[in-house]
């Protein structure tokens, strides 16, 4: 399962901060089909990177199962993206 709570995602423009993902809830159960849909720029890419571990989030919380992703160290990530890398490759 994964579980987002009050996700906020921005990113530094110049003198700027642009918001991109703010204050996003989702429940991802296993097995669950998703689609996530929007305009362009409106932060998909952002949103699915995140869930992939490729990026990192500003504020609330991402969980895997039940484990906390912001509880992580960098080794227990890289661990998990191999093993999900593994799966993919078999």
């Amino acid at each position: 399962m994964i579980t987002l709570k009050n996700l906020h995602k921005s990113y530094e423009v110049g003198q700027n901060k642009l918001h991109v993902l703010n204050g996003i809830d989702l429940t991802i159960e296993k097995g669950e089909l998703v689609s996530i849909m929007g305009s362009s720029g409106s932060g998909k890419s952002t949103l699915l990177n995140i869930i992939g571990l490729l990026d990192t989030y500003d504020e609330g919380e991402l969980f895997l199962d039940d484990d906390l992703i912001r509880n992580y160290s960098l080794s227990k990530m890289r661990d998990l993206n191999e093993k999900r890398a593994a799966r993919l490759r078999n």
